[in-house]
């Protein structure tokens, strides 16, 4: 969800460009190992964007590939599909995961269509909010996110941007990913837990972002995230609250 972050200024903003616009980058940071870990590991990697003047986009940013309008007024929409690792229960390289989960088996990955909609509420503000609904692997349950990005400081090349949002999740959702089932208690060493629907944690990011010149730029992130209600409480939770960091090297052209 943070790969984002490298790619754009300001989060659940869709951009509207009479070309296409392609952005190329770099990146590099750390974030738990799954939500509500006390471990963390490395994340990054080649960085890709893509925004067509037709709509169409390709960006991690804005749930995947997909395509977007912006209306007259300022108001967006965009659908996308992306895919979610899931998790795992052992300590991997590649996925998210801890041996701490050990027993609670595997949520597979599913491909994930994110719909979009969102405005500018005050001068550059904008508020959005997003559904995530899993398009394979369903059972693991819908969820969402409330955003709102605000530019605080823009002076000569520099660009901050202050970003909260709020994650929720159905019932089938927060009980995926925080929740115990009695054949899970069985195979470790967390009781049984259930969970019921609603806001499962809050985070604030923080994004500067230089510009080297009109092609190059570098980005970097900072974000606490606090986990909230049945999801706070889960047995498998070590910390409630976590941190993420990421930099980045950008090339636009």
């Amino acid at each position: 969800m943070w790969a984002g972050a490298f790619l754009a200024s300001g989060l659940g903003c869709a951009s509207a460009y009479a070309d296409n616009v392609y952005t190329v980058g770099l990146g590099l940071g750390a974030a738990p190992r799954y939500e509500g870990s006390n471990e963390y590991r490395l994340i990054g990697g080649p960085l890709f964007s893509a925004e067509f003047g037709n709509g169409f986009f390709i960006s991690p940013l804005r749930g995947g590939a997909g395509y977007g309008h912006t209306f007259s007024n300022g108001m967006f929409a965009s659908f996308g599909l992306d895919y979610d690792l899931g998790r795992t229960d052992s300590k991997r390289f590649d996925l998210p995961g801890s041996d701490h989960l050990k027993g609670m088996g595997r949520i597979p990955g599913s491909l994930v269509g994110a719909l979009q909609v969102g405005m500018p509420v005050y001068g550059a503000a904008v508020l959005s909010v997003t559904l995530d609904a899993p398009m394979t692997n369903r059972d693991r349950g819908l969820s969402g996110h409330i955003d709102l990005s605000v530019p605080v400081y823009k002076a000569g090349k520099h660009l901050v941007s202050v970003s909260p949002s709020l994650h929720f999740g159905s019932r089938k959702y927060t009980q995926t990913f925080y929740g115990v089932t009695d054949a899970q208690a069985a195979n470790s060493q967390f009781r049984p837990y259930t969970t019921k629907a609603g806001f499962d944690r809050a985070s604030v990011a923080v994004s500067w972002e230089y510009e080297i010149s009109p092609s190059w730029s570098v980005n970097s992130t900072v974000a606490v995230t606090r986990l909230l209600g049945d999801s706070a409480n889960s047995p498998i939770v070590q910390s409630k609250q976590s941190f993420v960091g990421l930099a980045a090297l950008k090339y636009r052209f």
